[in-house]
Protein backbone atom coordinates (compact mmCIF):
# COMPACT_ATOMS: atom_id res chain seq x y z
CA UNK A 1 0.00 0.00 0.00
CA UNK A 2 0.99 3.75 -0.35
CA UNK A 3 3.86 5.02 2.07
CA UNK A 4 3.37 7.91 4.31
CA UNK A 5 3.30 11.21 1.63
CA UNK A 6 6.29 12.87 3.56
CA UNK A 7 5.51 16.48 2.30
CA UNK A 8 8.34 18.48 4.40
CA UNK A 9 11.81 19.10 2.87
CA UNK A 10 14.16 16.84 3.47
CA UNK A 11 16.95 18.76 5.05
CA UNK A 12 14.12 19.23 7.81
CA UNK A 13 13.52 15.66 8.63
CA UNK A 14 15.95 14.88 11.13
CA UNK A 15 15.00 18.09 13.12
CA UNK A 16 11.27 16.96 13.48
CA UNK A 17 10.13 14.62 16.10
CA UNK A 18 7.63 12.21 15.10
CA UNK A 19 6.25 11.59 18.79
CA UNK A 20 8.03 10.89 22.47
CA UNK A 21 9.07 7.79 21.81
CA UNK A 22 10.65 8.47 18.37
CA UNK A 23 14.11 7.30 18.29
CA UNK A 24 16.04 8.65 15.56
CA UNK A 25 19.34 7.05 14.76
CA UNK A 26 22.56 9.10 15.98
CA UNK A 27 26.48 9.32 15.21
CA UNK A 28 29.33 11.15 16.55
CA UNK A 29 29.10 12.69 20.01
CA UNK A 30 25.84 12.56 20.04
CA UNK A 31 25.43 8.73 20.23
CA UNK A 32 27.72 8.65 23.18
CA UNK A 33 24.80 10.52 25.40
CA UNK A 34 22.14 8.34 25.34
CA UNK A 35 20.60 9.39 28.94
CA UNK A 36 20.05 12.85 27.24
CA UNK A 37 17.66 10.76 24.20
CA UNK A 38 16.17 9.32 27.16
CA UNK A 39 15.46 12.58 29.01
CA UNK A 40 14.20 14.20 25.93
CA UNK A 41 11.71 11.55 25.15
CA UNK A 42 10.65 11.42 28.67
CA UNK A 43 10.09 15.18 29.19
CA UNK A 44 8.45 15.27 25.12
CA UNK A 45 5.96 12.09 26.60
CA UNK A 46 4.69 14.38 29.56
CA UNK A 47 4.60 17.02 27.76
CA UNK A 48 2.75 15.47 25.12
CA UNK A 49 0.30 13.10 27.66
CA UNK A 50 -0.66 16.80 29.27
CA UNK A 51 -1.99 18.35 26.00
CA UNK A 52 -3.66 15.33 25.36
CA UNK A 53 -5.31 15.14 28.82
CA UNK A 54 -6.67 18.69 28.10
CA UNK A 55 -7.47 18.02 24.45
CA UNK A 56 -9.68 14.97 25.91
CA UNK A 57 -12.03 17.40 27.40
CA UNK A 58 -12.80 19.01 24.19
CA UNK A 59 -15.67 18.06 21.62
CA UNK A 60 -14.50 19.89 18.15
CA UNK A 61 -14.45 17.25 15.26
CA UNK A 62 -10.78 18.85 14.03
CA UNK A 63 -9.62 19.66 17.62
CA UNK A 64 -10.19 15.77 18.52
CA UNK A 65 -8.40 15.10 15.18
CA UNK A 66 -5.33 17.06 16.16
CA UNK A 67 -4.73 15.31 19.47
CA UNK A 68 -5.01 11.46 16.95
CA UNK A 69 -2.65 12.82 15.02
CA UNK A 70 -0.77 13.93 18.02
CA UNK A 71 -1.30 10.74 19.85
CA UNK A 72 -0.53 8.29 17.22
CA UNK A 73 3.25 7.72 17.41
CA UNK A 74 3.38 8.43 21.32
CA UNK A 75 3.71 4.99 23.49
CA UNK A 76 2.21 3.70 26.68
CA UNK A 77 -0.82 6.18 26.36
CA UNK A 78 -4.15 4.84 28.69
CA UNK A 79 -7.01 3.94 26.72
CA UNK A 80 -9.05 7.14 26.73
CA UNK A 81 -6.08 9.34 24.90
CA UNK A 82 -4.35 7.03 22.57
CA UNK A 83 -5.28 7.83 19.03
CA UNK A 84 -7.99 5.36 18.31
CA UNK A 85 -9.96 6.64 21.19
CA UNK A 86 -9.07 10.36 19.97
CA UNK A 87 -10.26 9.21 16.18
CA UNK A 88 -13.53 7.75 17.59
CA UNK A 89 -14.72 10.67 18.75
CA UNK A 90 -13.66 13.01 16.24
CA UNK A 91 -15.60 10.35 13.79
CA UNK A 92 -18.81 10.82 16.23
CA UNK A 93 -18.36 14.54 16.40
CA UNK A 94 -20.54 16.81 14.78
CA UNK A 95 -18.99 18.25 11.31
CA UNK A 96 -16.33 15.75 11.26
CA UNK A 97 -15.64 15.71 7.29
CA UNK A 98 -13.26 14.29 4.91
CA UNK A 99 -10.20 16.14 6.64
CA UNK A 100 -10.82 13.79 10.08
CA UNK A 101 -11.71 10.54 7.78
CA UNK A 102 -8.34 11.45 6.52
CA UNK A 103 -6.72 10.61 9.74
CA UNK A 104 -8.63 7.30 9.79
CA UNK A 105 -6.37 6.16 6.67
CA UNK A 106 -3.97 5.28 9.30
CA UNK A 107 -6.42 3.50 11.60
CA UNK A 108 -4.75 0.32 10.70
CA UNK A 109 -2.04 -2.13 11.63
CA UNK A 110 0.57 -1.20 14.00
CA UNK A 111 0.78 2.36 15.97
CA UNK A 112 3.49 3.85 17.99
CA UNK A 113 6.83 5.53 17.28
CA UNK A 114 6.67 3.37 14.34
CA UNK A 115 3.12 3.33 12.71
CA UNK A 116 2.74 0.53 10.04
CA UNK A 117 2.77 1.69 6.65
CA UNK A 118 -1.03 0.69 6.00
CA UNK A 119 -4.23 2.34 4.89
CA UNK A 120 -8.15 1.62 6.37
CA UNK A 121 -10.01 0.12 3.57
CA UNK A 122 -12.89 1.42 5.79
CA UNK A 123 -11.58 5.01 5.91
CA UNK A 124 -10.62 4.83 1.65
CA UNK A 125 -14.53 3.56 1.24
CA UNK A 126 -16.09 6.67 3.66
CA UNK A 127 -13.86 9.05 1.75
CA UNK A 128 -14.84 8.10 -1.70
CA UNK A 129 -18.36 8.93 -0.13
CA UNK A 130 -17.31 12.55 1.33
CA UNK A 131 -14.83 13.69 -1.27
CA UNK A 132 -15.57 12.50 -4.65
CA UNK A 133 -14.08 15.07 -6.35
CA UNK A 134 -10.93 14.96 -4.38
CA UNK A 135 -8.18 13.08 -6.75
CA UNK A 136 -5.87 11.92 -4.32
CA UNK A 137 -8.76 10.15 -2.64
CA UNK A 138 -8.97 8.53 -5.91
CA UNK A 139 -5.21 7.59 -6.45
CA UNK A 140 -5.50 5.84 -3.18
CA UNK A 141 -8.08 3.69 -4.67
CA UNK A 142 -5.99 3.69 -7.93
CA UNK A 143 -3.08 2.23 -5.88
CA UNK A 144 -5.34 -0.52 -3.71
CA UNK A 145 -6.64 -1.64 -6.79
CA UNK A 146 -2.93 -2.30 -8.64
CA UNK A 147 -1.93 -4.17 -4.88
CA UNK A 148 -5.10 -6.19 -5.20
CA UNK A 149 -4.18 -6.54 -8.76
CA UNK A 150 -7.63 -5.54 -10.35
CA UNK A 151 -6.52 -3.67 -13.26
CA UNK A 152 -10.63 -2.94 -14.30
CA UNK A 153 -10.73 -1.42 -11.02
CA UNK A 154 -7.48 0.79 -11.08
CA UNK A 155 -8.73 1.96 -14.68
CA UNK A 156 -11.83 3.07 -12.49
CA UNK A 157 -10.09 4.98 -10.33
CA UNK A 158 -7.82 6.69 -12.40
CA UNK A 159 -10.79 8.05 -14.06
CA UNK A 160 -12.48 9.09 -11.46
CA UNK A 161 -8.96 11.11 -10.28
CA UNK A 162 -9.15 12.33 -13.57
CA UNK A 163 -13.00 13.80 -13.03
CA UNK A 164 -11.93 15.01 -9.74
CA UNK A 165 -12.09 18.97 -9.28
CA UNK A 166 -9.15 18.98 -6.56
CA UNK A 167 -5.95 16.90 -5.04
CA UNK A 168 -6.15 17.95 -1.10
CA UNK A 169 -4.59 15.64 1.70
CA UNK A 170 -5.99 18.08 3.86
CA UNK A 171 -2.53 18.90 5.39
CA UNK A 172 -3.57 22.47 6.08
CA UNK A 173 -6.18 21.96 8.16
CA UNK A 174 -4.56 19.35 9.99
CA UNK A 175 -1.06 21.07 10.38
CA UNK A 176 -3.33 23.57 11.69
CA UNK A 177 -5.47 21.26 14.19
CA UNK A 178 -2.14 19.48 15.60
CA UNK A 179 -0.62 22.92 16.15
CA UNK A 180 -3.20 24.27 18.01
CA UNK A 181 -3.60 21.06 20.27
CA UNK A 182 0.15 21.24 20.90
CA UNK A 183 -0.27 25.02 21.66
CA UNK A 184 -2.76 24.05 24.57
CA UNK A 185 -0.12 24.05 26.94
CA UNK A 186 3.31 26.18 27.19
CA UNK A 187 6.05 24.30 26.58
CA UNK A 188 9.05 24.27 29.34
CA UNK A 189 12.59 25.62 28.81
CA UNK A 190 14.05 22.78 28.90
CA UNK A 191 11.88 21.05 26.19
CA UNK A 192 12.01 24.07 24.19
CA UNK A 193 15.69 23.75 24.08
CA UNK A 194 15.51 19.76 23.78
CA UNK A 195 13.13 20.48 20.39
CA UNK A 196 14.66 23.55 18.90
CA UNK A 197 17.95 23.45 20.26
CA UNK A 198 20.68 25.88 22.33
CA UNK A 199 18.51 29.76 21.87
CA UNK A 200 15.27 28.16 20.39
CA UNK A 201 11.77 29.49 20.86
CA UNK A 202 8.41 27.73 22.07
CA UNK A 203 6.57 29.24 18.41
CA UNK A 204 9.49 26.91 16.66
CA UNK A 205 9.40 23.60 18.79
CA UNK A 206 5.80 23.47 18.40
CA UNK A 207 5.39 23.56 14.98
CA UNK A 208 8.12 21.43 14.57
CA UNK A 209 6.45 18.83 16.86
CA UNK A 210 3.45 19.44 14.99
CA UNK A 211 4.68 19.30 11.37
CA UNK A 212 6.93 16.16 12.50
CA UNK A 213 3.50 14.33 13.39
CA UNK A 214 1.66 15.34 9.95
CA UNK A 215 4.25 14.77 7.40
CA UNK A 216 3.59 10.91 8.35
CA UNK A 217 -0.04 10.98 7.82
CA UNK A 218 -0.81 7.92 5.01
CA UNK A 219 -1.13 9.56 1.41
CA UNK A 220 -1.15 8.40 -1.90
CA UNK A 221 2.17 6.90 -3.65
CA UNK A 222 2.33 8.66 -6.58
CA UNK A 223 5.28 7.19 -8.39
CA UNK A 224 2.20 4.51 -9.59
CA UNK A 225 0.52 7.07 -11.19
CA UNK A 226 3.78 8.73 -12.78
CA UNK A 227 5.10 5.32 -14.10
CA UNK A 228 1.37 4.30 -15.84
CA UNK A 229 1.35 7.97 -17.51
CA UNK A 230 4.41 8.07 -18.97
CA UNK A 231 3.28 6.45 -21.98
CA UNK A 232 -0.40 5.93 -21.75
CA UNK A 233 -1.80 3.06 -22.52
CA UNK A 234 -3.90 0.01 -22.41
CA UNK A 235 -7.31 1.78 -21.42
CA UNK A 236 -5.31 4.49 -19.81
CA UNK A 237 -6.06 7.88 -21.88
CA UNK A 238 -3.89 10.40 -22.30
CA UNK A 239 -6.36 13.03 -21.29
CA UNK A 240 -6.85 11.41 -18.25
CA UNK A 241 -3.16 11.57 -17.13
CA UNK A 242 -3.34 15.20 -18.24
CA UNK A 243 -5.88 16.18 -16.52
CA UNK A 244 -4.34 14.27 -13.16
CA UNK A 245 -1.06 15.92 -13.95
CA UNK A 246 -3.14 19.67 -13.66
CA UNK A 247 -4.69 18.70 -10.32
CA UNK A 248 -1.11 17.49 -9.02
CA UNK A 249 0.16 20.55 -10.05
CA UNK A 250 -2.25 22.36 -8.32
CA UNK A 251 -1.99 19.73 -5.39
CA UNK A 252 -1.98 20.94 -1.45
CA UNK A 253 2.06 20.12 -0.95
CA UNK A 254 5.03 20.65 -1.95
CA UNK A 255 6.35 17.04 -2.74
CA UNK A 256 2.94 16.62 -5.00
CA UNK A 257 2.64 19.92 -7.02
CA UNK A 258 6.58 18.73 -8.05
CA UNK A 259 5.35 15.41 -9.04
CA UNK A 260 2.55 17.40 -10.91
CA UNK A 261 4.68 19.46 -12.55
CA UNK A 262 6.96 16.63 -13.64
CA UNK A 263 4.11 15.13 -15.37
CA UNK A 264 3.12 18.39 -17.14
CA UNK A 265 6.50 18.78 -18.74
CA UNK A 266 6.54 14.72 -19.60
CA UNK A 267 3.43 15.09 -21.39
CA UNK A 268 3.49 18.32 -23.07
CA UNK A 269 2.60 18.42 -26.47
CA UNK A 270 5.33 21.09 -27.94
CA UNK A 271 8.54 22.55 -27.02
CA UNK A 272 7.23 25.50 -25.33
CA UNK A 273 5.26 23.84 -22.78
CA UNK A 274 7.69 22.23 -21.39
CA UNK A 275 9.62 24.19 -21.22
CA UNK A 276 6.94 26.63 -18.87
CA UNK A 277 6.61 22.85 -17.00
CA UNK A 278 10.43 23.05 -16.34
CA UNK A 279 10.51 26.94 -15.45
CA UNK A 280 7.75 26.08 -12.90
CA UNK A 281 9.52 23.43 -11.46
CA UNK A 282 12.63 25.21 -10.97
CA UNK A 283 10.71 28.24 -9.37
CA UNK A 284 9.00 25.48 -6.70
CA UNK A 285 12.61 24.15 -5.88
CA UNK A 286 13.77 27.29 -5.12
CA UNK A 287 10.81 27.91 -3.14
CA UNK A 288 11.17 24.73 -0.78
CA UNK A 289 14.85 25.53 -0.90
CA UNK A 290 14.48 29.20 0.49
CA UNK A 291 11.10 27.97 3.14
CA UNK A 292 13.47 25.15 4.69
CA UNK A 293 16.36 27.84 5.20
CA UNK A 294 13.52 29.78 6.82
CA UNK A 295 12.20 27.15 9.20
CA UNK A 296 15.88 26.09 10.44
CA UNK A 297 16.62 30.00 10.93
CA UNK A 298 13.09 30.17 12.85
CA UNK A 299 14.60 27.80 15.85
CA UNK A 300 16.53 30.78 17.01
CA UNK A 301 14.67 33.17 15.66
CA UNK A 302 11.23 34.05 17.79
CA UNK A 303 9.80 36.66 15.43
CA UNK A 304 10.56 34.61 12.35
CA UNK A 305 9.06 31.34 14.01
CA UNK A 306 5.75 33.62 15.09
CA UNK A 307 5.01 34.67 11.79
CA UNK A 308 5.26 31.11 10.72
CA UNK A 309 2.85 29.84 13.41
CA UNK A 310 0.55 32.43 12.71
CA UNK A 311 0.19 31.79 8.90
CA UNK A 312 -0.15 27.69 10.01
CA UNK A 313 -3.13 29.33 12.38
CA UNK A 314 -4.82 31.15 9.19
CA UNK A 315 -5.00 28.07 6.85
CA UNK A 316 -4.29 27.52 3.88
CA UNK A 317 -1.92 24.75 1.76
CA UNK A 318 1.69 23.82 2.36
CA UNK A 319 2.55 25.33 -0.68
CA UNK A 320 0.56 28.81 0.23
CA UNK A 321 1.80 28.90 3.76
CA UNK A 322 5.23 28.60 1.83
CA UNK A 323 4.75 31.30 -0.40
CA UNK A 324 3.15 33.50 1.90
CA UNK A 325 6.15 33.09 4.49
CA UNK A 326 9.08 33.90 1.54
CA UNK A 327 6.70 36.85 0.89
CA UNK A 328 6.78 38.29 4.37
CA UNK A 329 10.12 37.86 4.97
CA UNK A 330 10.89 39.82 1.11
CA UNK A 331 12.31 36.73 -0.39
CA UNK A 332 11.67 36.70 -4.17
CA UNK A 333 9.27 33.28 -5.18
CA UNK A 334 11.39 33.30 -8.60
CA UNK A 335 15.28 31.98 -8.36
CA UNK A 336 18.06 34.27 -9.34
CA UNK A 337 19.40 33.49 -13.35
CA UNK A 338 22.57 31.85 -11.61
CA UNK A 339 20.79 29.84 -9.81
CA UNK A 340 21.68 26.15 -9.96
CA UNK A 341 18.95 24.21 -7.22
Amino acid sequence: MPRAQRTLPLLLAALLPLGAGAAPAVTGSAAAAPASSVVTRSALAQFEHAVLSITALRGAARRLAGAAVLARAVPDLPPVLTYKAFLKRALAAPGAGPAVQWVALGDCGRVGPQPEDCISDAALTRLEQQAPDNAAVWLLAFDRARQHGDDKAARAALARAARATEFSTYYGTLLKSVLETARALPMSPALVRQLAGIGGNAYAATYMLAAGNVMYLPGPALAPVFETCRNPGAGIRRAQCRRIAHLLAWGDTVIVRAAGLALQERLAGDAAARQRYAAARRAQAWQTQQFAILVLKARTDRALAGTLVQLVLQGGTENSIQIALLRKTGIATTPPADWKG
